[in-house]
């Protein structure tokens, strides 16, 4: 009996591999997943995503079993936030937003998280694309994802990316819809806690910005006010400033010079005193509000455009805080960093503020003490203040101007950083402009060597030979220059130097002269600069000066008069191509008058005028006395 078992077993086990291989032959294959997302493929990641399935998790204490069978599918892991991130920076990165949107629509919830989708809305607020930045905000509300600070911050920091918002009132109306919903998320952050790190002016900064971009001036008042005097939720460094560069905005709109146009102003300006004053006492009261150069130069800007007063109380905030003190005063250790940016603003102030001499007195004391932070805009500033000063009768100043103009001129020979002084177009007619104003021909001659390399005494009287060409690197004069240079040797009365100057006219040309086409010492066309607006201007007004300069050294034909030399008969032609323009270009004659152009102290009509009034007013003052 023992025997027929073996023999049944030894049967079993000859026939159970072949009865393996018939099984695995006639069964059907099972695929591990059935179902696949038509995604992205990501090859460097180690999770997948086609499917995402609980994997087995590791106890402790046990060993994982490990499948050695080459046929069997690889192991699948889920998707993880971070990796989720890493691919839509990668999509957005190579302009795939819309793909990446799409991507992140159909991953499942668990690799999903709030910064998953800050990023996507990060992105699409860097592509300018805020309707989908407020359709990502709705969608990851709708997916049960509570925003949070960073979310909100997202949001409003894309939105603030928006440089005007004409035509984009739905847009907007999104923005208010996001602005309500901070409010409220940070009601109920206070109930909870009311020191939570959830609560945060940021968002609320950005707000303003937004506003003061849309011209909605008083709901970016209504949502200063809305915050708090203390506490996290109370105005910081960059609330302030958003208020100041809205103030300014809104007053740099209305700059012209109707009534209502000075109100605005003049209220933008007092606005400005009150929120520095209320940011004032709390840092007094011991608020942690670092005050930097940008605070400081915002609120510059907006208290120029207000009264008087206004202006006594931003040049004591450049005395306290930036050490710059008025002569005869004494000025405390500087709070804040001098940077190019604010010296820029300061020197603005004084002129828009008509204090010239106190422009004069900032940058003499900086380039005693600290030239580094000088650059070629501060000069140009400074160089109107000179122009403004000779129009006020002042003699002296061309020379102090050109004076600046050799400065910056040494200063670029040894300053390592040099480059930053260089003179432009603009430096050299701003020089020019005072010369013409104080009737100094030398000084504008010197300035005109200066710029375009030519030797003054190769156009004087009795030089012979041609004048030598220019050197590499200088500057030609465009019509803005030359209006002042032929305008100065009329203004002189001197004959040498008017003819001294019709030769240089003869030299450059009349029609390259009157060119719009001017360029700088770079090549490049002025962009941006005051004179460039008003080239028309500065054209009829150097044609007519030219006019006005032969006719003086070229008398009138008569029939006892001499026949005319070589030199003057160039003159003569030079004056019929000043004509010729000025007839051509009629109809283009502008209208408008430049600010250079404008007397400070108004027209001599009017000086009389005053001079009249003020005389009567003497007279009858002195008769009501003596009775």
């Amino acid at each position: 009996m023992l025997r027929n078992v073996h023999a049944t077993v030894d049967v079993v086990k000859r026939r159970l591999p072949s009865a393996i291989r018939l099984a695995s032959t006639t069964a059907p294959e099972k695929t591990a997943y059935s179902r696949k997302l038509l995604l992205p493929k990501f090859p460097d990641s180690g999770a997948s995503s086609s499917q995402f399935l609980p994997g087995h998790k590791s106890r402790k204490g046990k060993a994982k079993e490990k499948n050695d069978d080459p046929n069997s599918p690889p192991t699948k892991h889920l998707l993880k936030p971070f990796q989720l991130s890493a691919r839509l920076n990668a999509l957005c990165a190579g302009g795939r937003l819309d793909e990446a949107v799409e991507y992140l629509y159909n991953t499942p919830r668990d690799a999903q998280n709030n910064a998953v989708w800050n990023t996507l809305i990060t992105h699409a607020g860097n592509a300018k694309r805020f309707r989908m930045v407020f359709d990502i905000y709705i969608e990851m509300k709708r997916r049960g994802f509570k925003p949070t600070l960073r979310t909100f911050g997202s949001v409003m920091g894309a939105f603030a990316k928006v440089d005007s918002w004409e035509g984009r009132h739905k847009v907007f109306r999104s923005v208010h819809k996001v602005y309500e919903d901070y409010l409220e998320y940070v009601a109920t952050a206070k109930e909870h806690n009311p020191d939570s790190p959830e609560i945060s002016p940021g968002p609320v900064s950005a707000f303003i910005t937004i506003c003061s971009k849309a011209g909605d001036y008083k709901t970016a008042f209504d949502a200063y006010n809305s915050l708090d005097e203390e506490g996290p939720f109370s105005p910081n460094i960059v609330t302030y400033t958003g208020m100041f560069r809205m103030m300014y905005r809104r007053a740099s709109a209305r700059d012209g010079e109707s009534e209502e146009d000075i109100k605005i102003r003049e209220r933008c300006a007092s606005d400005a005193r009150l929120v520095w004053r209320q940011m004032v006492k709390r840092i007094e009261n011991g608020a942690k509000i670092p005050v930097d150069a940008i605070v400081i130069s915002s609120v510059i800007q907006a208290l120029a455009f207000g009264r008087p007063a206004d202006h006594i109380a931003a040049f004591d905030i450049i005395r306290d805080y930036v050490g710059l003190a008025k002569p005869g005063e004494t000025a405390p250790p500087p709070k804040v960093t001098l940077s190019p940016p604010l010296v820029q603003d300061i020197l603005w102030l004084c002129n828009r503020a008509q204090k010239y001499r106190l422009c004069v007195h900032y940058i003499q004391h900086l380039m005693e003490t600290n030239p580094d932070v000088l650059d070629r805009g501060h000069f140009d500033h400074v160089l109107t203040a000179y122009g403004s000063l000779s129009a006020m009768g002042s003699l002296t100043e061309a020379a102090r101007a050109l004076q600046k103009l050799e400065w910056m001129l040494e200063r670029e020979a040894i300053a390592k950083d040099g480059w930053r002084v260089h003179p432009g177009l603009s430096t050299y007619t701003l020089v020019l402009i005072a010369c013409w104003r104080a009737k100094d021909w030398e000084s504008a001659l010197r300035t005109f060597e200066l710029m375009t390399g030519y030797r003054g005494e190769d156009f004087a009287d009795g030089a012979s030979g041609t004048p030598r060409p220019p050197k590499r690197g200088a500057i030609a004069p465009d019509a803005a220059s030359m209006a002042s240079f032929v305008r100065t040797a009329l203004e002189a009365g001197d004959p040498a130097a008017m003819r001294q100057c019709a030769r240089i006219v003869s030299r450059l040309g009349v029609g390259a002269v009157l060119s719009a086409e001017a360029e700088d010492e770079h090549g490049s066309h002025r962009a941006g600069a005051r004179f460039q607006r008003d080239h028309a201007f500065y054209a009829h007004k150097t044609a007519q000066a030219i006019v006005d300069l032969v006719d003086v050294l070229v008398p009138k034909k008569t029939e006892g008069s001499k026949p005319l030399s070589a030199e003057e008969r160039e003159w003569v032609n030079t004056r019929s191509e000043a004509r010729t323009f000025l007839i051509e270009q009629r109809k283009d004659r502008p209208k408008g008058t430049p600010q250079m152009e404008e007397q400070p102290l108004g027209s001599a009509k009017g000086l009389a005028a005053m001079d009249s009034v003020v005389e009567w007013d003497l007279i009858h003052r002195e008769q009501k006395s003596a009775r």
